[in-house]
C-alpha cells in the first residue's frame, strides 16, 4: 500500500511538470493577431551565430473557418560578422536595368545565391528572399531604388514605394520615400525596395488589402541591429493559406520589430537556404505550379569569413 502510494504521487508529479512545460512554451512562443492565432512552433534552427531560422504553423480565420498558414523567418543579429546584401541575377551590377526599354535579367533567388556564393570566397551565403516589386513578364524593371555595396543602381522609383537598407554604420533601416529624399544617401551600403509601410515606429500602419496571399516581408528593430525576414506561403488550402497586410504587421511587431515594409509576393514569394555544396533551395513552397519564379534581385544572409 505504502509503494502504490509512493508511486500514485511519482505519477501525479509528472503529470504536473508535463503541464508546467507545455503552459511554459506557449507562454514563450504564442503570437496572437486580428485574424491569426499561433498554433505550433518548431524549434529556432541556428544557422551560424546570430542567425535563426524559424518555422511557424498559424491558423488564418477566412470566411468563417480555420485554415493553416506556413511561416519561415530570418531572425539576424547584425555585425562585423553577421550581414545582408542585396542581389541580382547574376551578380552583376549590369543586369539591373533603370529604364523600361533595357531587359532587366531574372532568375530564381536559389541561383543568385549560388552565384554570389561562388564569386565571393569572403563570405558564407545562408540564404536569401525575394526582394522587390517588378514589371513581369514586360522589361522586368524593379519598382524601387536598389543599391550594392555603397553604389545606387536604380534611383528612381513608383509611387507608394517604401524601402529597406543597410547602412555604414551597420545599423538597417526601413522607411517611405520621403524619409529616404531627406537622408544622406551616402550613408547607404546595401538596400532594396518594397510597397506598403506595415510599421512605422512601432506602430501597425492601416493597409488596404485584407486578401490572404503568399507574402514576403522585412523588419528591423527600434536600434536597427535585429533584422526580421518574413515568408509566409499561400494559395494551397490544406496546406497554407497566406497572410494579409495587417497580419503581417502584427506577427513582425511581435517578433519585435519597429519599422517593417512589404517586399514583393504571390509567386516571387521565396525563403531559399544552404543544402550544401554550394547549393540552394526554397525551405518553403513557392505558389507557381512551375515552382520557384524568377525575379531581378533579393536579400542574402551572409557570414563574413576570417581572412585566412
Amino acid at each position: 500500500m505504502i509503494y502504490f502510494n509512493y508511486g500514485a504521487k511519482i505519477r501525479k508529479k509528472i503529470v504536473y511538470l508535463r503541464m508546467k512545460r507545455i503552459i511554459l512554451i506557449f507562454s514563450l512562443f504564442f503570437i496572437s493577431c486580428s485574424t491569426v492565432k499561433h498554433v505550433g512552433v518548431m524549434p529556432r534552427t541556428t544557422l551560424v551565430r546570430g542567425v535563426d531560422v524559424l518555422q511557424l504553423d498559424y491558423t488564418i480565420t477566412k470566411a468563417g473557418k480555420q485554415l493553416p498558414t506556413k511561416l519561415f523567418v530570418f531572425d539576424v543579429s547584425l555585425s562585423k560578422n553577421v550581414s545582408l546584401v542585396a542581389t541580382s541575377a547574376t551578380d552583376d551590377c549590369s543586369s539591373i536595368k533603370a529604364v523600361t526599354n533595357e531587359q532587366t535579367s531574372i532568375v530564381p533567388i536559389s541561383k543568385q545565391l549560388e552565384v554570389i556564393q561562388s564569386n565571393r570566397k569572403s563570405i558564407k551565403v545562408l540564404g536569401g528572399v525575394n526582394a522587390d516589386f517588378f514589371h513581369i513578364n514586360r522589361s522586368n524593371m524593379i519598382c524601387g531604388v536598389m543599391y550594392r555595396d555603397g553604389v545606387c543602381l536604380k534611383g528612381s522609383y513608383d509611387d507608394k514605394t517604401t524601402l529597406f537598407a543597410l547602412l555604414k554604420n551597420g545599423e538597417a533601416c526601413c522607411m517611405t520615400t520621403e524619409e529616404y529624399e531627406r537622408m544622406d544617401k551616402s550613408t547607404i551600403v546595401e538596400a532594396v525596395s518594397g510597397r506598403q509601410m506595415l510599421l512605422n515606429d512601432g506602430v501597425a500602419q492601416s493597409a488596404e488589402n485584407s486578401i490572404f496571399h503568399p507574402r514576403t516581408a522585412i523588419g528591423v528593430t527600434k536600434d536597427g541591429k535585429r533584422v526580421f525576414i518574413l515568408v509566409a506561403d499561400g494559395r494551397r488550402k490544406e496546406y497554407s493559406n497566406g497572410l494579409s497586410y495587417a497580419d503581417m504587421a502584427n506577427i513582425l511587431l511581435k517578433l519585435g520589430a519597429y519599422d517593417a515594409i512589404n517586399l514583393d509576393g504571390g509567386g516571387s514569394s521565396s525563403f531559399s537556404i544552404g543544402v550544401g555544396n554550394g547549393l540552394f533551395k526554397p525551405l518553403n513552397r513557392p505558389s507557381d505550379k512551375s515552382g520557384e519564379r524568377a525575379v531581378p534581385n533579393g536579400i542574402a544572409v551572409i557570414k563574413r569569413l576570417k581572412e585566412r
